[in-house]
This record gives C-alpha cells, structure tokens and sequence, in this order.
C-alpha cells in the first residue's frame, strides 16, 4: 500500500513539475515574441537598393521608404515586390533582411532598347515593345530610333501593339544590337514598309528587303560599311535581294 502510495507521489511531482516546465517555456516564448515584435532592436533603419538599377532606382528607394521604422519581423516582402514593379522598368525583385535593421532590395531592370516619337514626347520601348517610360528628354541614352510604328498602347508596362510579326523582327534587331561586334551603331530603323525594312547608320542608309534572313543581310552591311576600302560614311547599301550587295557613296 505504502509502495503504491508513492508510486501516485512520484507521478503527481512529474506532472506537477511538467507543468512547470511547460509555463515556463511559454513565457520564454512570449518573452522572445514580445522582444522581437516590441523591441527597438529590430526597428528598420536603412533600406537599401542593390543591382545597380540605372533607371528605376531612385524610384524604388522612394517607394520603399516606408519599410524604414517599421519591425524587420513584421514586413510582407510580397508587398515590397509589388511596390517595387509599379516601377514599368522592374523586372525582376529580391528582397533579403539583413538583420537586425536592414533590408535589401536587389532590382533587374527591363532594358530601354528603342524609342518612338509622337508629337513632343519619346516612348521607351524594351526588346518586346513594352512601353517604360514616355519623357521628352533622351540625351544620352544610347537608343535606336523606330519609326512606322504606330502606338497603340500608351500605359505604362504594357506592349505598345500587338503584331507578332513586328515583335519577332524587333527582337532579331535587338540580338544583333547586342552582339555587334563593329563599331557602327544602328541610329534608326524604318518599319513603314516590312518589304522594303531600312535602318540608318551614321549617314549611310541601309536597304533589306523583307525580313527574312535579316543577320545575313545586316551582317553584309556592317562589312561593307567597315571596310576601309570601301569608304563609305554617306551613301547606300542594298542587300534586299539575291545577289552582290549594292551599294553607293557620295
């Protein structure tokens, strides 16, 4: 009986001391919650901006820079995201704490390729003729002029026209941009006609034809317009047609 009675003792004292345990783990925990969620320690004092964003950066910075003050714990990072892409030239945001009082925003850009003029104002386009910014002032920027374009769509992020055709010839140019090894830049690119597609070099007018083949054909007038012996800085290169190149030089 006596055995027995202590076997009920030993149990009660585990439970009782259990019990004890748990309470006092709780409170840690409650502690800890109130300490991270209450506490200065962990109050945001700087945000910043990471990816060497040209264009967009200044523009994040000010939009984020209501994260500063707030707890580092308590910020929804899919809200930052979202804040960040109001920005039409954003592509991509990855947003990292560095605790305690830091959050990092690391932004890709979109790429300003081209550009079209109506009326006053420049509509920077990307690659896939997403309109980034209408401003009035390009100085500077390293774009390439289209003209025969016609915008369709003047909000901000979106395609300024739905022609799959112009989109797929525009993304060939801006591979050949990209990759081309001269030092001759394309100035401005004629699409009035998708037949008879020009692009402008310096002073020298460049005739392709349709755009079938267009790295061939742009290929041959980067050729002849660096060749030294040729000579040509003002004139015309045609290379819309089967056969040797023509071209003139005043």
């Amino acid at each position: 009986m006596v055995k027995e009675n202590n076997k009920y003792i030993i149990k009660a004292r585990r439970k009782k001391k259990i019990k004890r345990l748990f309470i006092l783990f709780l409170a840690i925990i409650i502690g800890i919650i109130i300490f991270v969620t209450k506490s200065n320690f962990f109050i945001i004092r700087k945000v910043a901006i990471l990816g060497n964003p040209i264009i967009s950066g200044e523009d994040v910075k000010e939009r984020t820079e209501y994260l500063i003050g707030k707890n580092i714990f308590l910020i929804n990072t899919k809200e930052i995201i979202n804040e960040a892409k109001k920005n039409s030239y954003v592509q991509d945001v990855v947003v990292t704490k560095n605790y305690p009082k830091q959050v990092n925003i690391k932004i890709i850009e979109k790429e300003g390729i081209y550009y079209v003029s109506k009326d006053t104002n420049k509509y920077v386009l990307n690659n896939n003729l997403i309109l980034l910014e209408k401003t009035e002032n390009i100085d500077n920027r390293n774009l390439v002029e289209l003209k025969g374009i016609n915008i369709e769509n003047e909000e901000l992020g979106n395609s300024v026209l739905e022609n799959d055709r112009i989109s797929r010839i525009l993304d060939t140019f801006y591979k050949i941009i990209k990759n081309n090894p001269t030092n001759y830049k394309i100035d401005s690119i004629d699409l009035s006609d998708l037949t008879n597609i020009k692009i402008y070099v310096g002073d020298v007018e460049a005739k392709l034809g349709s755009d079938e083949n267009l790295p061939d054909k742009l290929n041959k007038v980067f050729h002849i317009i660096s060749n030294p012996d040729i000579g040509i800085t003002k004139g015309y290169v045609d290379v819309g047609f089967n056969g040797a190149p023509v071209y003139y030089s005043e």
